[in-house]
């Protein structure tokens, strides 16, 4: 049951990780059926395997440590990742000859704002996988402690998404973020402290989807389905005018929502607007007005990408939902209980905006454009889907509130070559300045190597 946020709660617990190789082993054989027949994955493809084999022996005979560095353009990932390590891994080891010592596996680390949408059973289950909660909204020094004890003495290795939160799109690598390249350092410095010789290691991992040709009936259908729910009456749609008709779409949904924010939001129109007739200029315009308006609410400056300004506010409305300052809510007296209710549900309300504003950004009015196959258009879809869905989410009879099921995927898994950390320890631990560019060199060059992973989709 997920969580009411419109009324006060007590502080978020931090469940650390407590393996249970009972449930571990029943989710195991659960992963394959789950992801053809929840997943609606009925085709899995990988490739470049045999590296994260000989990383993965190197590990187990102590000559390397390492983390995964996965893509996470979707909530189906981490089962894929489960797929990679249980069955993808020991398969292409048998081939090679190799035999490990024991069945590969890793930690993970997951946002620990995931329970308040799931359902409290992440809460155990996670856990009990090897997960490690942190809150991505602000410095959790307990989370990182955590991370760098598992990356130097576990046994197993670590798995982040440094993409942090899901883009949508499967052939589009959002803008990473620092801290698995910092954790990689912090790494090799405890092992370099230590005095072992393992050498410290970050594999990209590719994740990647792919729909059939089929699904042109249903992608047609759902933009249709958008028009009509926007009182948009149109002309049946045709190969020829099918993406013109989803340009329009966006095109009238950021115009419509804009007047919307611009009519009863004074921070919206307090600010300069620039007209422009690029819609990816508008969709960025309009994230950033709505953010302010959150911003407004919450008397935060707006600072840094739009992303960062996210966080900020979850973590602002985390703050007044979940109180640390009240050690047990049922002492308050029915005033004092009444005003954080209050200040729970203006909170909810004031990030429900941000909420808007986190799915805006990942539309992108050119990746369609760009390249104009199936899946892109349905990726696209489901962002905007996701927008709607959001703007609707009080109404309980709103079509948008169940996505269109747009047939079966494919799954690609890739394993980019390993990027030693070892290798450039020496020029991080030369001065502050040094460390500063070493991380930011390092995370590009996760970034290049996960684009690099990427296979055009079927046009």
């Amino acid at each position: 049951m997920a969580v009411d946020l419109t009324r006060v709660q007590p502080s978020l617990k931090v469940f650390p990780p407590k393996v249970n190789q009972f449930i571990l082993k029943i989710i195991r054989l659960l992963t394959p059926f789950w992801l053809r027949w929840q997943c609606g994955i009925k085709q899995i493809e990988t490739r470049y395997i045999d590296r994260l084999v000989d990383v993965t022996k190197k590990f187990q005979d102590g000559k390397a440590r390492y983390m995964l560095a996965f893509r996470h353009p979707t909530t189906d990932d981490p089962f894929g990742m489960l797929y990679l390590l249980s069955y993808a891994l020991p398969e292409q080891a048998r081939e090679m000859g190799v035999k490990f010592t024991k069945p590969p596996h890793s930690f993970f680390v997951y946002d620990r704002g995931i329970s308040l949408w799931a359902g409290d059973y992440i809460n155990w289950l996670f856990p009990a996988l090897g997960g490690i909660s942190t809150f991505r909204s602000k410095l959790d020094r307990a989370a990182l402690n955590l991370m760098r004890q598992q990356i130097t003495n576990g046994e197993v290795p670590l798995s982040m998404a440094p993409e942090g939160g899901t883009n949508g799109k499967s052939e589009i690598v959002a803008e990473l973020e620092p801290g698995i390249a910092q954790i990689g350092f912090w790494a090799a410095e405890d092992l370099l402290k230590a005095g072992r010789t393992e050498e410290m290691l970050i594999i990209p991992i590719g994740v990647q989807y792919e729909y059939s040709s089929n699904a042109w009936v249903k992608i047609d259908q759902a933009i249709a389905t958008i028009e009509k729910e926007c009182g948009l009456t149109k002309t049946p749609i045709t190969t020829a005018t099918r993406y013109q008709r989803l340009y329009d779409l966006g095109g009238y949904l950021v115009q419509w929502v804009s007047e919307h924010y611009k009519t009863f939001y004074g921070s919206y129109s307090q600010k300069n607007m620039v007209p422009s007739d690029n819609l990816a200029t508008r969709i960025d315009d309009l994230a950033d007005r709505i953010l302010s308006v959150a911003e407004m609410s919450f008397g935060i400056k707006a600072k840094g990408t739009p992303i960062d300004r996210c966080r900020r506010l979850e973590q602002a409305g985390w703050d007044r939902i979940f109180r640390n300052d009240i050690k047990a809510l049922e002492e308050l007296s029915q005033v004092e209980r009444s005003f954080a209710d209050q200040l729970a549900l203006e909170a909810n309300y004031s990030n429900w905006h941000m909420r808007i504003a986190e799915s805006l950004i990942g539309v992108t009015s050119d990746y369609v454009h760009q390249h104009p196959s199936p899946s892109r258009y349905i990726e696209v879809l489901k962002l905007m889907w996701s927008v709607l869905d959001r703007v609707t989410d009080r109404n309980p009879n709103s079509v948008f509130k169940k996505t269109p099921n747009f047939g079966d995927r494919k799954l690609t898994l890739s394993v980019a070559e390993p990027l030693s950390v070892t290798d450039r320890l020496a020029e991080y631990q030369s001065s502050r300045a040094a460390a500063k560019e070493c991380s930011r060199k390092l995370t590009e060059e996760i970034h290049a190597s996960m684009k690099n992973l990427i296979i055009p989709s079927v046009i």
